[in-house]
Parts: C-alpha cells; sequence; structure tokens
C-alpha cells in the first residue's frame, strides 16, 4: 500500500528560490533511496477564503475557520510549503528515510545556513487510504 510523508513548515517568502533549490537536492537523495513521488506545494498568494472551502449557505463566524498558515504559525512575511513525499510501502520508506537521514549529502547540510526555521516544521507518515487520479 501507498505510503506518504507530508510535512508543513512556513519558509519566509523571499526565500523560495533557496527552499525549492534545497528541496531539488533533498528529492534526489529520497528518490534514490526509494521515493516515487515528491511535491512541493507552495502556498499560492492570496489564498482561498476558507469559507470558500464549504456549502453555499454554510455560515461561520469571522475567524471560525482556520488556514493551514494559521495551524503552521506562518507569519505575514512567510510562505507555507506542503511537501508530500510518496513511497511504495511503510518498509521501503522505513529503510528509505533510515538511509537518506544518513546519507553524505543530507548530513553535509547540517553544515548550511538553513533555509527555513526546523523547529517549526511539522511532519506525520500516512497510509493513503483514497487516490482519485484525473486519468
Amino acid at each position: 500500500m501507498t505510503f506518504a510523508d507530508i510535512t508543513i513548515v512556513p519558509v519566509p517568502s523571499e526565500r523560495e528560490d533557496a527552499y525549492l533549490e534545497f528541496s531539488r537536492r533533498m528529492a534526489e537523495v529520497y528518490r534514490e533511496h526509494g521515493a516515487t513521488n515528491i511535491v512541493d506545494y507552495w502556498q499560492a498568494e492570496g489564498s482561498a477564503d476558507q469559507a470558500g472551502f464549504h456549502g453555499d449557505g454554510a455560515t461561520y463566524a469571522p475567524g471560525a475557520l482556520r488556514g493551514i498558515a494559521s495551524i503552521a504559525g506562518a507569519s505575514d512575511s512567510d510562505s507555507v510549503v506542503v511537501t508530500v513525499t510518496e513511497w511504495p510501502s511503510r518498509e521501503v520508506r522505513d529503510r528509505g528515510t533510515a538511509a537518506a537521514t544518513k546519507d553524505p549529502r543530507v548530513v553535509a547540510t547540517l553544515d548550511e545556513t538553513p533555509v527555513f526555521d526546523g523547529s517549526r516544521l511539522a511532519a506525520d507518515s500516512f497510509a493513503i487510504a483514497m487516490r482519485v487520479d484525473s486519468h
């Protein structure tokens, strides 16, 4: 069964290019260790009104619906990045992440100037329960 790691992190908006370059390097490592698909979603400027995610006629008090940016603790100068890393199975994921975190290319990033504040990163793993593709 397909398995996915999902991370959510606020990144200073002006660091988008640096973040994407960093992410490309890390994606290469994770792909070599078994990840099948890695997608970064950069928060769209002028994100949708949260009420737009619910049916017409639904009424909510102002601020009652939280966006991911508020949950992630993003400031006005941040954009939120959601990354989905897919693996063919949990077993491949467990082996792959163990190997990737020891990979010299990943270890070397510890000496780099951080692109984002790692203490603000949220992550978890999920079994994919349903997938609807457009093809």
